[in-house]
């Protein structure tokens, strides 16, 4: 008798197959049989008219704080990710000296603003090394199943210490240590090591990143044992964002220097800049190179939105660093702020003054061309008429005091976005053949960060409910290639071959989804991290069902309190 039967589904199975009408048989865990199944089970499920899908394997998060407070893991968790990978871009939580934590907290609410209070609040510090991390995530029950890289920048502070930001490269010393414990972190299970080289990343201070003075021959010599557990290498790479097209094209050389010599797999974080929006088509042809030669593998980790900032008086905004505002935040508690904002003489004398040199306010007044309202659906691919210069001319006000005028109204369900990057011609169409590259996996929305500023983590929703059915300003692309984008590719990228599609064997995850209903609600502001602090979040509705190694953990779109989920811990590539 099988555990579970989904009877009659529209299966599409995560391999780019066309969709088929089928059953789906589990049983202690795993799919046993796809197709017509004549069998019993303890529970038969009618998903006549549903999506049947892997479940998603989303590779690029950062929830290794929250992953050791909260259980559910949510946006991922609404959005039918059962699989997801910590620790990108160089920032966690592991190895730590007792007395580095705040150090740590520091680097990762700068590089991915996830605030400080939270992370000081919810972090127990019962861990030194990075299997001993993995040990303390493994001991809590979850919603789904995670894994890890080892972070540089916290590897890179626990060996050198103060010596982290001065112009001083790594001895062969500290080299040799950090190679011992990158080895450790691999027989422990990491997915690999990840690195920030990008000037962007900061900490919360304004001080580089502690791996961002890494030199070719220290990440050759990490490279080389990650290659050797059959691992990834993760960057961010220098001049990822546009802010430095001239350090990308040195950062290909080398990735290029460090493949060849090591045969170690890599990943690149890929935007689309405004200022260099072609020169992907020489990465990913550079990736392409390398998997036709058989010895390592590449892709670049593209996200399937716009990357930019959702503008709200409570979270990013272009006033934000103006004395008066300041001035407000301070004085106080954020209920009052609207009111007093919305005050005639604050606004003006908010308008009236300038921002810091080199600062954020600043950039974000120098771009308003760039930014859109996305209106009551949340349409994150707007055309010009919903261009806030437009709409302020429209309007008879200046575009700040449109964009401040429509803050006052939408802080709390933020609906103005900055598009900076993956928007070229103001759409996504440019952005699509980055997407659809054989080289290129989904890998950017990062789950669990920038918290008050994107609301990325419902990816895979906007995946299916975008790119797959409601895209107007362009072709869509076919429902069973965005489920293999979101499954399969995933997952092997990583070099997991347990999951990511629906076939005998294979690890019992799967998404039952009214695909016709399934629906993103616009962003909405939450108090429910530690300390009370706010993210981020949208409303999904459709997931009907979401199986995690064969137990139901959500059912009509509301969690059931099963925890089957736990660390999934690299073994090679298999």
């Amino acid at each position: 008798m099988l555990d579970l039967l989904i009877r009659g589904g529209q299966v599409a199975d995560g391999t780019g197959a066309a969709i088929r009408t089928a059953d789906v048989g589990v049983k202690d865990g795993r799919i046993v049989e796809v197709g017509r199944i004549g069998d019993t089970a303890h529970r038969t499920v009618d998903a006549d008219g549903l999506l049947v899908t892997p479940g998603w394997v989303d590779i690029h998060t950062h929830y290794d704080g929250q992953a050791t407070w909260d259980p559910v893991l949510d946006p991922s968790f609404s959005s039918g990710v059962t699989t997801a990978i910590l620790g990108n871009c160089g920032v966690g939580f592991a190895p730590v000296h007792r007395g580095d934590e705040a150090r740590l907290i520091d680097l990762m609410d700068g590089v991915e603003e996830i605030p400080g209070s939270a992370l000081h609040a919810g972090l127990k510090w019962n861990w030194s090394s990075f299997p001993e991390y993995l040990d303390v995530l493994d001991a809590q029950a979850r919603s789904f199943d995670i894994g890890a890289y080892l972070p540089h920048g916290p590897l890179r502070l626990f060996v050198l210490g103060d010596k982290v930001g001065t112009e001083q490269p790594a001895s062969d010393e500290e080299i040799a240590a950090m190679a011992r414990i990158t080895d450790a972190a691999m027989q422990a299970g990491a997915f690999g090591l990840s690195s920030s080289r990008t000037s962007v990343h900061r900490t919360v201070r304004g001080d580089m990143t502690p791996d961002f003075g890494a030199d070719q021959k220290e990440l050759m010599a990490l490279a080389r044992e990650v290659a050797r557990h059959g691992g990834v290498m993760e960057f961010a790479p220098a001049g990822v964002v546009g802010e430095d097209p001239s350090a990308i094209r040195d950062e290909m050389a080398m990735f290029d220097r460090i493949v060849r010599e090591t045969g170690v797999d890599v990943h690149m974080l890929m935007l689309q800049p405004n200022l260099d929006p072609d020169y992907w088509q020489s990465q990913l042809e550079w990736a392409g190179r390398i998997n036709a030669g058989g010895r390592s593998r590449a892709f670049g980790q593209v996200s399937g939105r716009s990357i930019g900032a959702l503008l709200s008086f409570f979270g990013t905004h272009p006033f934000m660093e103006r004395p008066s505002f300041r001035a407000i935040k301070a004085q106080f508690p954020r209920e009052a702020w609207l009111e007093k904002l919305a005050d005639p003489e604050v606004k003006a004398r908010i308008l009236a003054e300038t921002d810091p040199e080199g600062s954020f306010g600043q950039f974000l007044n120098s771009h308003w061309e760039r930014c859109y309202d996305l209106g009551e659906q949340a349409d994150y691919e707007p055309d010009e008429a919903m261009n806030v210069v437009g709409l302020a001319r429209a309007s008879g006000r200046t575009v700040q005091s449109y964009a401040y005028d429509t803050m006052l109204t939408t802080s709390r369900h933020p609906r103005l976005l900055l598009a900076i990057n993956n928007y070229v011609d103001g759409g996504l169409e440019r952005m699509r053949p980055m997407l659809e590259h054989p080289a290129s996996v989904l890998g950017a929305s990062d789950a669990g960060a920038h918290v008050m500023t994107i609301c990325d983590g419902s990816m895979n929703s906007f995946m299916l409910t975008h790119w797959a059915r409601d895209r107007r300003r362009g072709p869509t692309m076919p429902v069973e290639q965005v489920v293999r984008m979101m499954s399969r590719d995933t997952a092997r990228s990583m070099g997991i071959r347990d999951r990511g599609t629906l076939e005998p064997g294979m690890r019992a995850d799967i998404n039952l989804i009214d695909f016709a209903n399934l629906t993103l609600g616009k962003p909405t502001i939450v108090d429910d991290l530690p300390e009370g602090a706010s993210r981020l979040l949208q409303d999904v509705r459709g997931f009907q069902m979401t199986v995690v190694g064969g137990t139901v953990t959500r059912e009509d779109d509301s969690a059931t309190g099963a925890l089957p989920g736990r660390v999934l811990r690299h073994r090679g590539r298999g």
